[in-house]
């Protein structure tokens, strides 16, 4: 991944303006909202505040009928700092 996409995430989220995010790894679903810190950013390390993180596996299940997503299943961060190589994904959330 490239050394500045960190740089590229906050670019789209100042287009988007909006600083909440859900962010895709192989195993987590993660909401929050993007710390801005100068002293405390990386180009290696996202930081984030009021974070929602769900396992995928536990989150949505499907039967033959229908598929369903679980909230009660994720669990709450006041911070969680992401390394940005684990990122599959994500998309910035207007309210």
């Amino acid at each position: 991944m490239s050394d500045k996409f960190t740089d590229k995430i906050k670019m789209i989220m100042e287009k988007s303006e909006t600083n909440k995010i859900t962010i895709y790894t192989e195993h987590l679903k993660i909401d929050g909202t993007v710390f801005e810190c100068s002293k405390c950013n990386s180009n290696e390390i996202l930081n984030l505040t009021n974070v929602l993180v769900c396992r995928l596996d536990d989150y949505c299940t499907c039967d033959d009928d229908e598929c369903g997503c679980n909230d009660y299943v994720c669990f709450r961060q006041d911070w969680l700092h992401i390394n940005v190589n684990s990122i599959v994904a994500f998309s910035f959330i207007k309210d």
